[in-house]
C-alpha cells in the first residue's frame, strides 16, 4: 500500500512542519489561531471577548495577548503576543485548483494539533461574512474542521 504510506507520511510532515505554529485561543480553547510572525497570531474575530485573549501554545504555555487589529467583515483578527519558541507557519504562494489536496490543523490546547485532510472543491467562491458583507476569492474545501478549528485556513504542500 505505497499510496497510503505516502499519504500517512504527508500528514505527519504537515503536522511536524506546521503543528507548533497552531495555537489555542481563549480560556478553555474556544478556537484556533496560527503564528504568522514573531509576536503575531492570526485568528477569527469571533474568538475574541474583549481587547485581551488567552493564547495556549503546544508546549502548554498560556499567556495573555492583546488584540492588535480586527476585520469584522472578514472575521479575522491579529493578536500581539509573546510567541517565543513557536515558529511562524510558512505561507504558500501557489494557486490552488479544484482537486488539490489540503490539510486543516486545529489546536487541542496544550499538545499536538489535530490534522484533517480533504481536497479543494471550489475556488473563487463568494460567501457572506459575519457582518453580512460579501467576501470573494475564497477557497472551498472538504477537510473536516475539528472542534476548535475556528481559523479556516488550510495547508497545501506543507504551507498555508
Amino acid at each position: 500500500m505505497p499510496i497510503l504510506e505516502e499519504l500517512s507520511s504527508a500528514i505527519r510532515a504537515v503536522h511536524d512542519a506546521a503543528g507548533a505554529g497552531v495555537v489555542g485561543i481563549g480560556r478553555g480553547v474556544r478556537g484556533s489561531g496560527v503564528v504568522i510572525a514573531d509576536g503575531r497570531v492570526l485568528t477569527n474575530a469571533h474568538n475574541l471577548r474583549g481587547d485581551e485573549v488567552t493564547v495556549t501554545f503546544r508546549d502548554g504555555r498560556s499567556t495573555r495577548g492583546n488584540v492588535l487589529a480586527v476585520d469584522a467583515d472578514g472575521d479575522l483578527a491579529v493578536i500581539d503576543v509573546d510567541t517565543a519558541g513557536s515558529a511562524a507557519v510558512a505561507w504558500s504562494t501557489a494557486e490552488l485548483a479544484v482537486g488539490d489536496v489540503v490539510f486543516g490543523l486545529a489546536a487541542t490546547g496544550a499538545g499536538p494539533a489535530r490534522v484533517t485532510i480533504g481536497q479543494v472543491s471550489a475556488v473563487e467562491q463568494t460567501f457572506r461574512g459575519p457582518g453580512g458583507s460579501q467576501i470573494g476569492g475564497s477557497i472551498e474545501h472538504t477537510a473536516p474542521l475539528a472542534p476548535g478549528s475556528s481559523v479556516r485556513l488550510s495547508f497545501s504542500d506543507g504551507a498555508l
